[in-house]
């Protein structure tokens, strides 16, 4: 059996074998890509002549599918088949490099992202961000929105000195665009479990039985957005929280799911301690390193309007308290290179 780097270096040998012939001429090549929480991935790159964007195709899952008992050239197949899926980029994608050096294409697109402080230590000394309990937004550039995902691109420190702005600027564009481009849902996990047996098949008669009628105080609610791709930062959003407190009629506690959805529950279901314990136990065994958010539990006091976590505090996870604008020192310079895709 191939080691994972016989396995990347058979793929990218051999991928142009798969493709098809108007691809002879691509360019093929390996190249590792950090993501969130620092994970890192591995990927092939296919750049076909005469193009300056391309799809990173990651090679983890199909090396997992190798080992499973796949045999190579059926893996190579699927390979090719998603490369040529993805290799015609979207517009947006193909005039970037230039796009990104003018601001004024910029700053309606600005978003903001929740992650963890913890893991992503050494991505945040690169890019402005906001630090929010254990957790800081960063900020990104939406480029592409559509039924397979987003596409973003992360803004870093030097993208700031060239166009001259400053952390808390970019802030205050990601606040008002986040709420427009990636509008917040609210359900309770009922809505979302029919929603899911609908698609399933499932009849109403069937889902009624399932699904008896409950008081709102001992419903859990999910809070997300419309694409449920890294939605968790809608419970930044000024609405969000005060209008679903008001609704159950108590605080609530938030449990961060993944850093696409956060779970809201009211704070007289269980103890922080407890939920805390529940949101560790569910990332350990059903989250993705890549996708996990906290492990903490926070709780939002209707009366105060803050949100602060519930379990433990900013100071014993040995975390700075105060809210940070990101400080830097940063030359302009050239914003073209890799775009990265982000599918879910």
């Amino acid at each position: 059996m191939l080691s994972f780097k016989e396995f990347q270096e058979y793929a990218e040998m051999n991928l142009k074998d798969a493709l098809p012939p108007e691809y002879e001429n691509a360019k093929v090549t390996l190249n590792t890509v950090t993501k969130n929480n620092g994970m890192v991935l591995t990927a092939l790159t296919v750049l076909p002549d005469g193009q300056n964007v391309a799809p990173n195709i990651y090679l983890d899952g199909f090396y997992a599918e190798y080992k499973a008992g796949s045999d190579l050239s059926t893996i190579m197949d699927e390979i090719a088949d998603m490369c040529v899926a993805h290799i015609d980029v979207p517009q947006q994608f193909a005039t970037i490099g230039n796009d990104f050096k003018n601001f004024d294409y910029i700053k309606d697109r600005v978003i903001m992202v929740a992650v963890s402080r913890e893991r992503n230590a050494e991505l945040l000394t690169q890019v402005p961000h906001h630090n929010r309990e254990d957790l800081a937004l960063i900020y990104k550039v939406l480029i592409d929105q559509g039924a397979e995902g987003i596409g973003t691109i992360t803004i870093r420190n030097e993208h700031m000195a060239f166009w001259d702005v400053t952390a808390d600027d970019i802030k205050s564009l990601a606040e008002k665009n986040s709420v427009e481009l990636l509008p917040a849902k609210v359900q309770s996990m009922d809505e979302v479990m029919r929603e899911m047996f609908a698609k399933d098949g499932m009849d109403d008669e069937m889902m009624e039985a399932m699904f008896a009628e409950r008081p709102i105080e001992e419903q859990m609610f999910v809070i997300s957005n419309e694409s449920r791709v890294n939605g968790a930062a809608a419970m930044y959003y000024e609405w969000v929280l005060p209008k679903l407190a008001e609704r159950m009629g108590s605080d609530l506690y938030i449990l961060p799911s993944s850093v696409h959805e956060c779970i809201a529950v009211s704070s007289n279901m269980g103890t922080p301690e407890g939920l805390a314990e529940m949101v560790s136990e569910i990332n350990e065994g059903q989250v993705s390193p890549e996708e996990r958010l906290s492990d903490h539990v926070y709780r939002y006091s209707a009366e105060k309007q803050t949100l602060t976590l519930a379990d433990t505090t900013v100071e014993a996870l040995g975390l700075v308290a105060a809210e940070n604008s990101q400080t830097y020192e940063a030359t302009k310079t050239n914003t073209e290179g890799s775009v990265p895709r982000h599918h879910r």
